[in-house]
């Protein structure tokens, strides 16, 4: 976890319950108890908190203006880095329906029931591409996106052209599922989850 990340942490957990044990909020973050003590003098010395000691061993944190300014500035970086990542997606999975052949594919799966699924829908929509049913192993839901949602490909009763893989946890193994149900040269894989599979042993 990079340290603005943690910081914004540490001060969402303040502003919710400035008393809450460092502890507690070691396991909220996510962080070890020291790197939490560590962070939180930090917030201190930078003028984001202030600490008030009410009892022997414990202290309320409190956030200072400061504090609240850089809170919310640290938010909307997350918030622009999400929309940066979900504004590049986008463009690869409709730079992927715009070519050759998947546009003329008649009925396509999309393959993973992640966030990419539904921006993997939206594109195909804009593009005129069909997708006929979405297919993930993990699920237990008949349905996703208004579609039929199956664990496997043989589930699947109509014809199908291709496959998108849309599976941000696993796509190494959507694509071997993929390509073992339709063939490797009818599966396709936008760049970036491309670049997080490990590279196939020659032939």
């Amino acid at each position: 976890m990079e340290q603005p990340q943690i910081i914004l942490d540490i001060l969402e957990s303040v502003d919710r319950d400035g008393e809450r044990s460092q502890r507690s909020r070691a396991s909220e973050v996510g962080i070890a108890l020291g790197l939490t003590n560590a962070y939180l003098k930090f917030c201190i010395r930078k003028g984001y908190l202030k600490a008030r000691k009410i009892s022997a061993r414990s202290y309320r944190y409190m956030l200072t203006p400061k504090g609240f300014t850089e809170k919310s500035r640290l938010a909307m970086n997350r918030l622009s880095v999400s929309l940066e990542f979900v504004r590049a997606v986008r463009g690869e999975y409709a730079a992927l329906y715009a070519s050759e052949p998947v546009r003329q594919w008649e009925n396509m799966v999309i393959v993973g029931t992640s966030t990419l699924a539904e921006i993997s829908a939206i594109c195909a929509m804009e593009r005129g591409i069909r997708i006929g049913a979405i297919v993930d192993p993990d699920s237990t839901d008949q349905h996703r996106l208004g579609l039929p949602l199956h664990r496997d490909f043989s589930a699947i009763t109509e014809a199908v052209g291709g496959a998108v893989i849309a599976d941000l946890e696993q796509p190494s193994r959507a694509r071997d599922l993929a390509e073992t149900a339709l063939g490797a040269d009818r599966v396709v894989i936008p760049p970036f989850l491309l670049a997080l599979l490990p590279k196939k042993a020659a032939a």
